[in-house]
């Protein structure tokens, strides 16, 4: 899959891998959560970078205490339909203090990722081709209002309505 993040296409250094399949010393992997509860030691143990997918409706509680010692964690998104990866990058960030990489993988639109960012995102691996495309064409849908307010992301209230938010700066430049 193709990886975008801080505003380009960068090398993916990470692997998915299957539950079954096995791991070089040195990869970079990413593993399924089943497989990380089964594996912790060993897969902690190892010097390489790893991450873990968190799939839609998954309670990853018990891993919390891992989080500082994950390069990755990966939100899946089945279809572009299914939002839960939004909470599971919101609870990640706010809850969790998960502090690496928060990626998005799977099926999204590209109207959708100002919002993946703004809930803690900062990673996108898709083969959708028109994600891929306005991707490659600069086209960032900029989001100039929100209806519901987020922590530390510098927004101001918007009129009359509390519940608006405007950025206080330009959505791009919001890192």
């Amino acid at each position: 899959m193709s990886l975008w993040k801080n505003g380009s296409f960068v090398e993916d250094d990470f692997r998915r891998v299957a539950d079954d399949e096995a791991i070089g010393a040195g990869d970079a992997v990413l593993v399924s959560l089943a497989r990380f509860r089964a594996e912790r030691d060993a897969l902690l143990a190892r010097s390489a970078p790893l991450g873990v997918v968190i799939e839609p409706g998954a309670d990853w509680s018990d891993i919390v205490e891992d989080l500082p010692r994950l390069a990755v964690v990966a939100a899946d998104l089945p279809k572009f339909a299914d939002g839960r990866a939004f909470s599971i990058g919101r609870l990640l960030r706010d809850r969790d203090g998960f502090t690496g990489e928060l990626r998005a993988v799977g099926a999204f639109f590209l109207d959708q990722i100002p919002f993946l960012k703004r809930v803690g995102f900062d990673a996108f691996s898709t083969e959708d081709p028109l994600v891929l495309k306005g991707l490659r064409e600069g086209r960032w849908p900029e989001v100039t209002e929100y209806l519901q307010p987020i922590a530390d992301h510098g927004e101001v209230p918007a009129g009359t309505r509390p519940w608006a938010r405007r950025p206080s700066a330009p959505v791009a430049e919001q890192g």
